[in-house]
């Protein structure tokens, strides 16, 4: 129990995280996916760690500079974990409950948007995100320093193709939802109640066509007319507000948890 000192790092083989609030999320929810705990000596911020039992190694700064992406600022803690542990599989939203909210991402490529998408998607209780195999960011350290513990109460998925998912959503009783600048319904005035599924796009090119043809509704964020442009994560609180918002009108009570 507790520190163990010394400079030594041992050989990496799975994903770096890091960051204070990743960190502590981390220790707090996937503890036994936890390979290394590196602490940087006398890091007042990260005294936490003193009671939870859980080992740690003193590094240099320079030591854990070079775990991390260049200029990350990773507050002096990095953990060594198993990356697995942060993924599921598609089938996990079969048996969701009635008022299941989930978002796939079509092409979004920025490691900070989708960490902040995660954080948003945590903080409003949504179930789970689903993204492409190709053509979108991975899940890294970055993305999850980014959503601040988020990556922690969701569900993430990676699939191989996201017209087959969007297909197998709906055999889960899913509605979908494809977010376009261009659709004629207001997202303030369409009836999200039940499972239901965002679609959202790349800030260049939207959700592309196929996924656009496979939704049931396509559905718009009113912005100011002369600027409409919208950044996509900002974009995903949105909606998952506007989901809040209509359930707690219906019934006064939250659609889903908030953790």
């Amino acid at each position: 129990m507790g520190k163990v000192c010394g400079s030594f790092i041992a050989k990496i083989q799975n994903m770096i995280i890091f960051g204070i609030h990743a960190c502590k999320s981390a220790i707090k929810y996937k503890r036994d996916a936890i390979k290394n705990v590196f602490l940087l000596d006398n890091n007042k911020g990260c005294r936490f760690l003193q009671n939870t039992g859980v080992q740690y190694r003193y590094c240099t700064k320079s030591e854990i500079n070079s775990m991390v992406p260049k200029n990350a600022v990773h507050q002096g803690i990095a953990i060594d974990i198993d990356d697995d542990v942060y993924y599921s599989n598609i089938d996990i939203f079969k048996n969701c409950c009635d008022n299941c909210v989930i978002i796939i991402l079509d092409g979004v490529n920025d490691p900070h948007n989708l960490g902040a998408i995660i954080r948003s998607a945590a903080a409003f209780g949504a179930y789970g995100i689903i993204v492409p195999e190709h053509d979108s960011c991975k899940l890294n350290g970055t993305v999850i320093k980014a959503a601040s513990g988020g990556i922690d109460h969701i569900k993430f998925c990676v699939v191989k193709n996201l017209a087959s998912a969007i297909k197998k959503l709906k055999e889960y009783g899913f509605w979908i939802f494809a977010t376009c600048e261009t659709a004629t319904e207001n997202i303030n005035n369409t009836r999200l109640r039940g499972k239901t599924c965002f679609i959202f796009g790349a800030e260049e090119t939207g959700v592309r066509r196929l996924q656009k043809e496979n939704a049931d509704f396509l559905v718009k964020i009113n912005t100011n007319s002369s600027f409409q442009t919208l950044n996509v994560s900002n974009a995903v609180a949105i909606a998952l507000y506007e989901v809040s918002r209509q359930n707690s009108q219906a019934d006064s009570k939250p659609l889903f948890s908030i953790h």
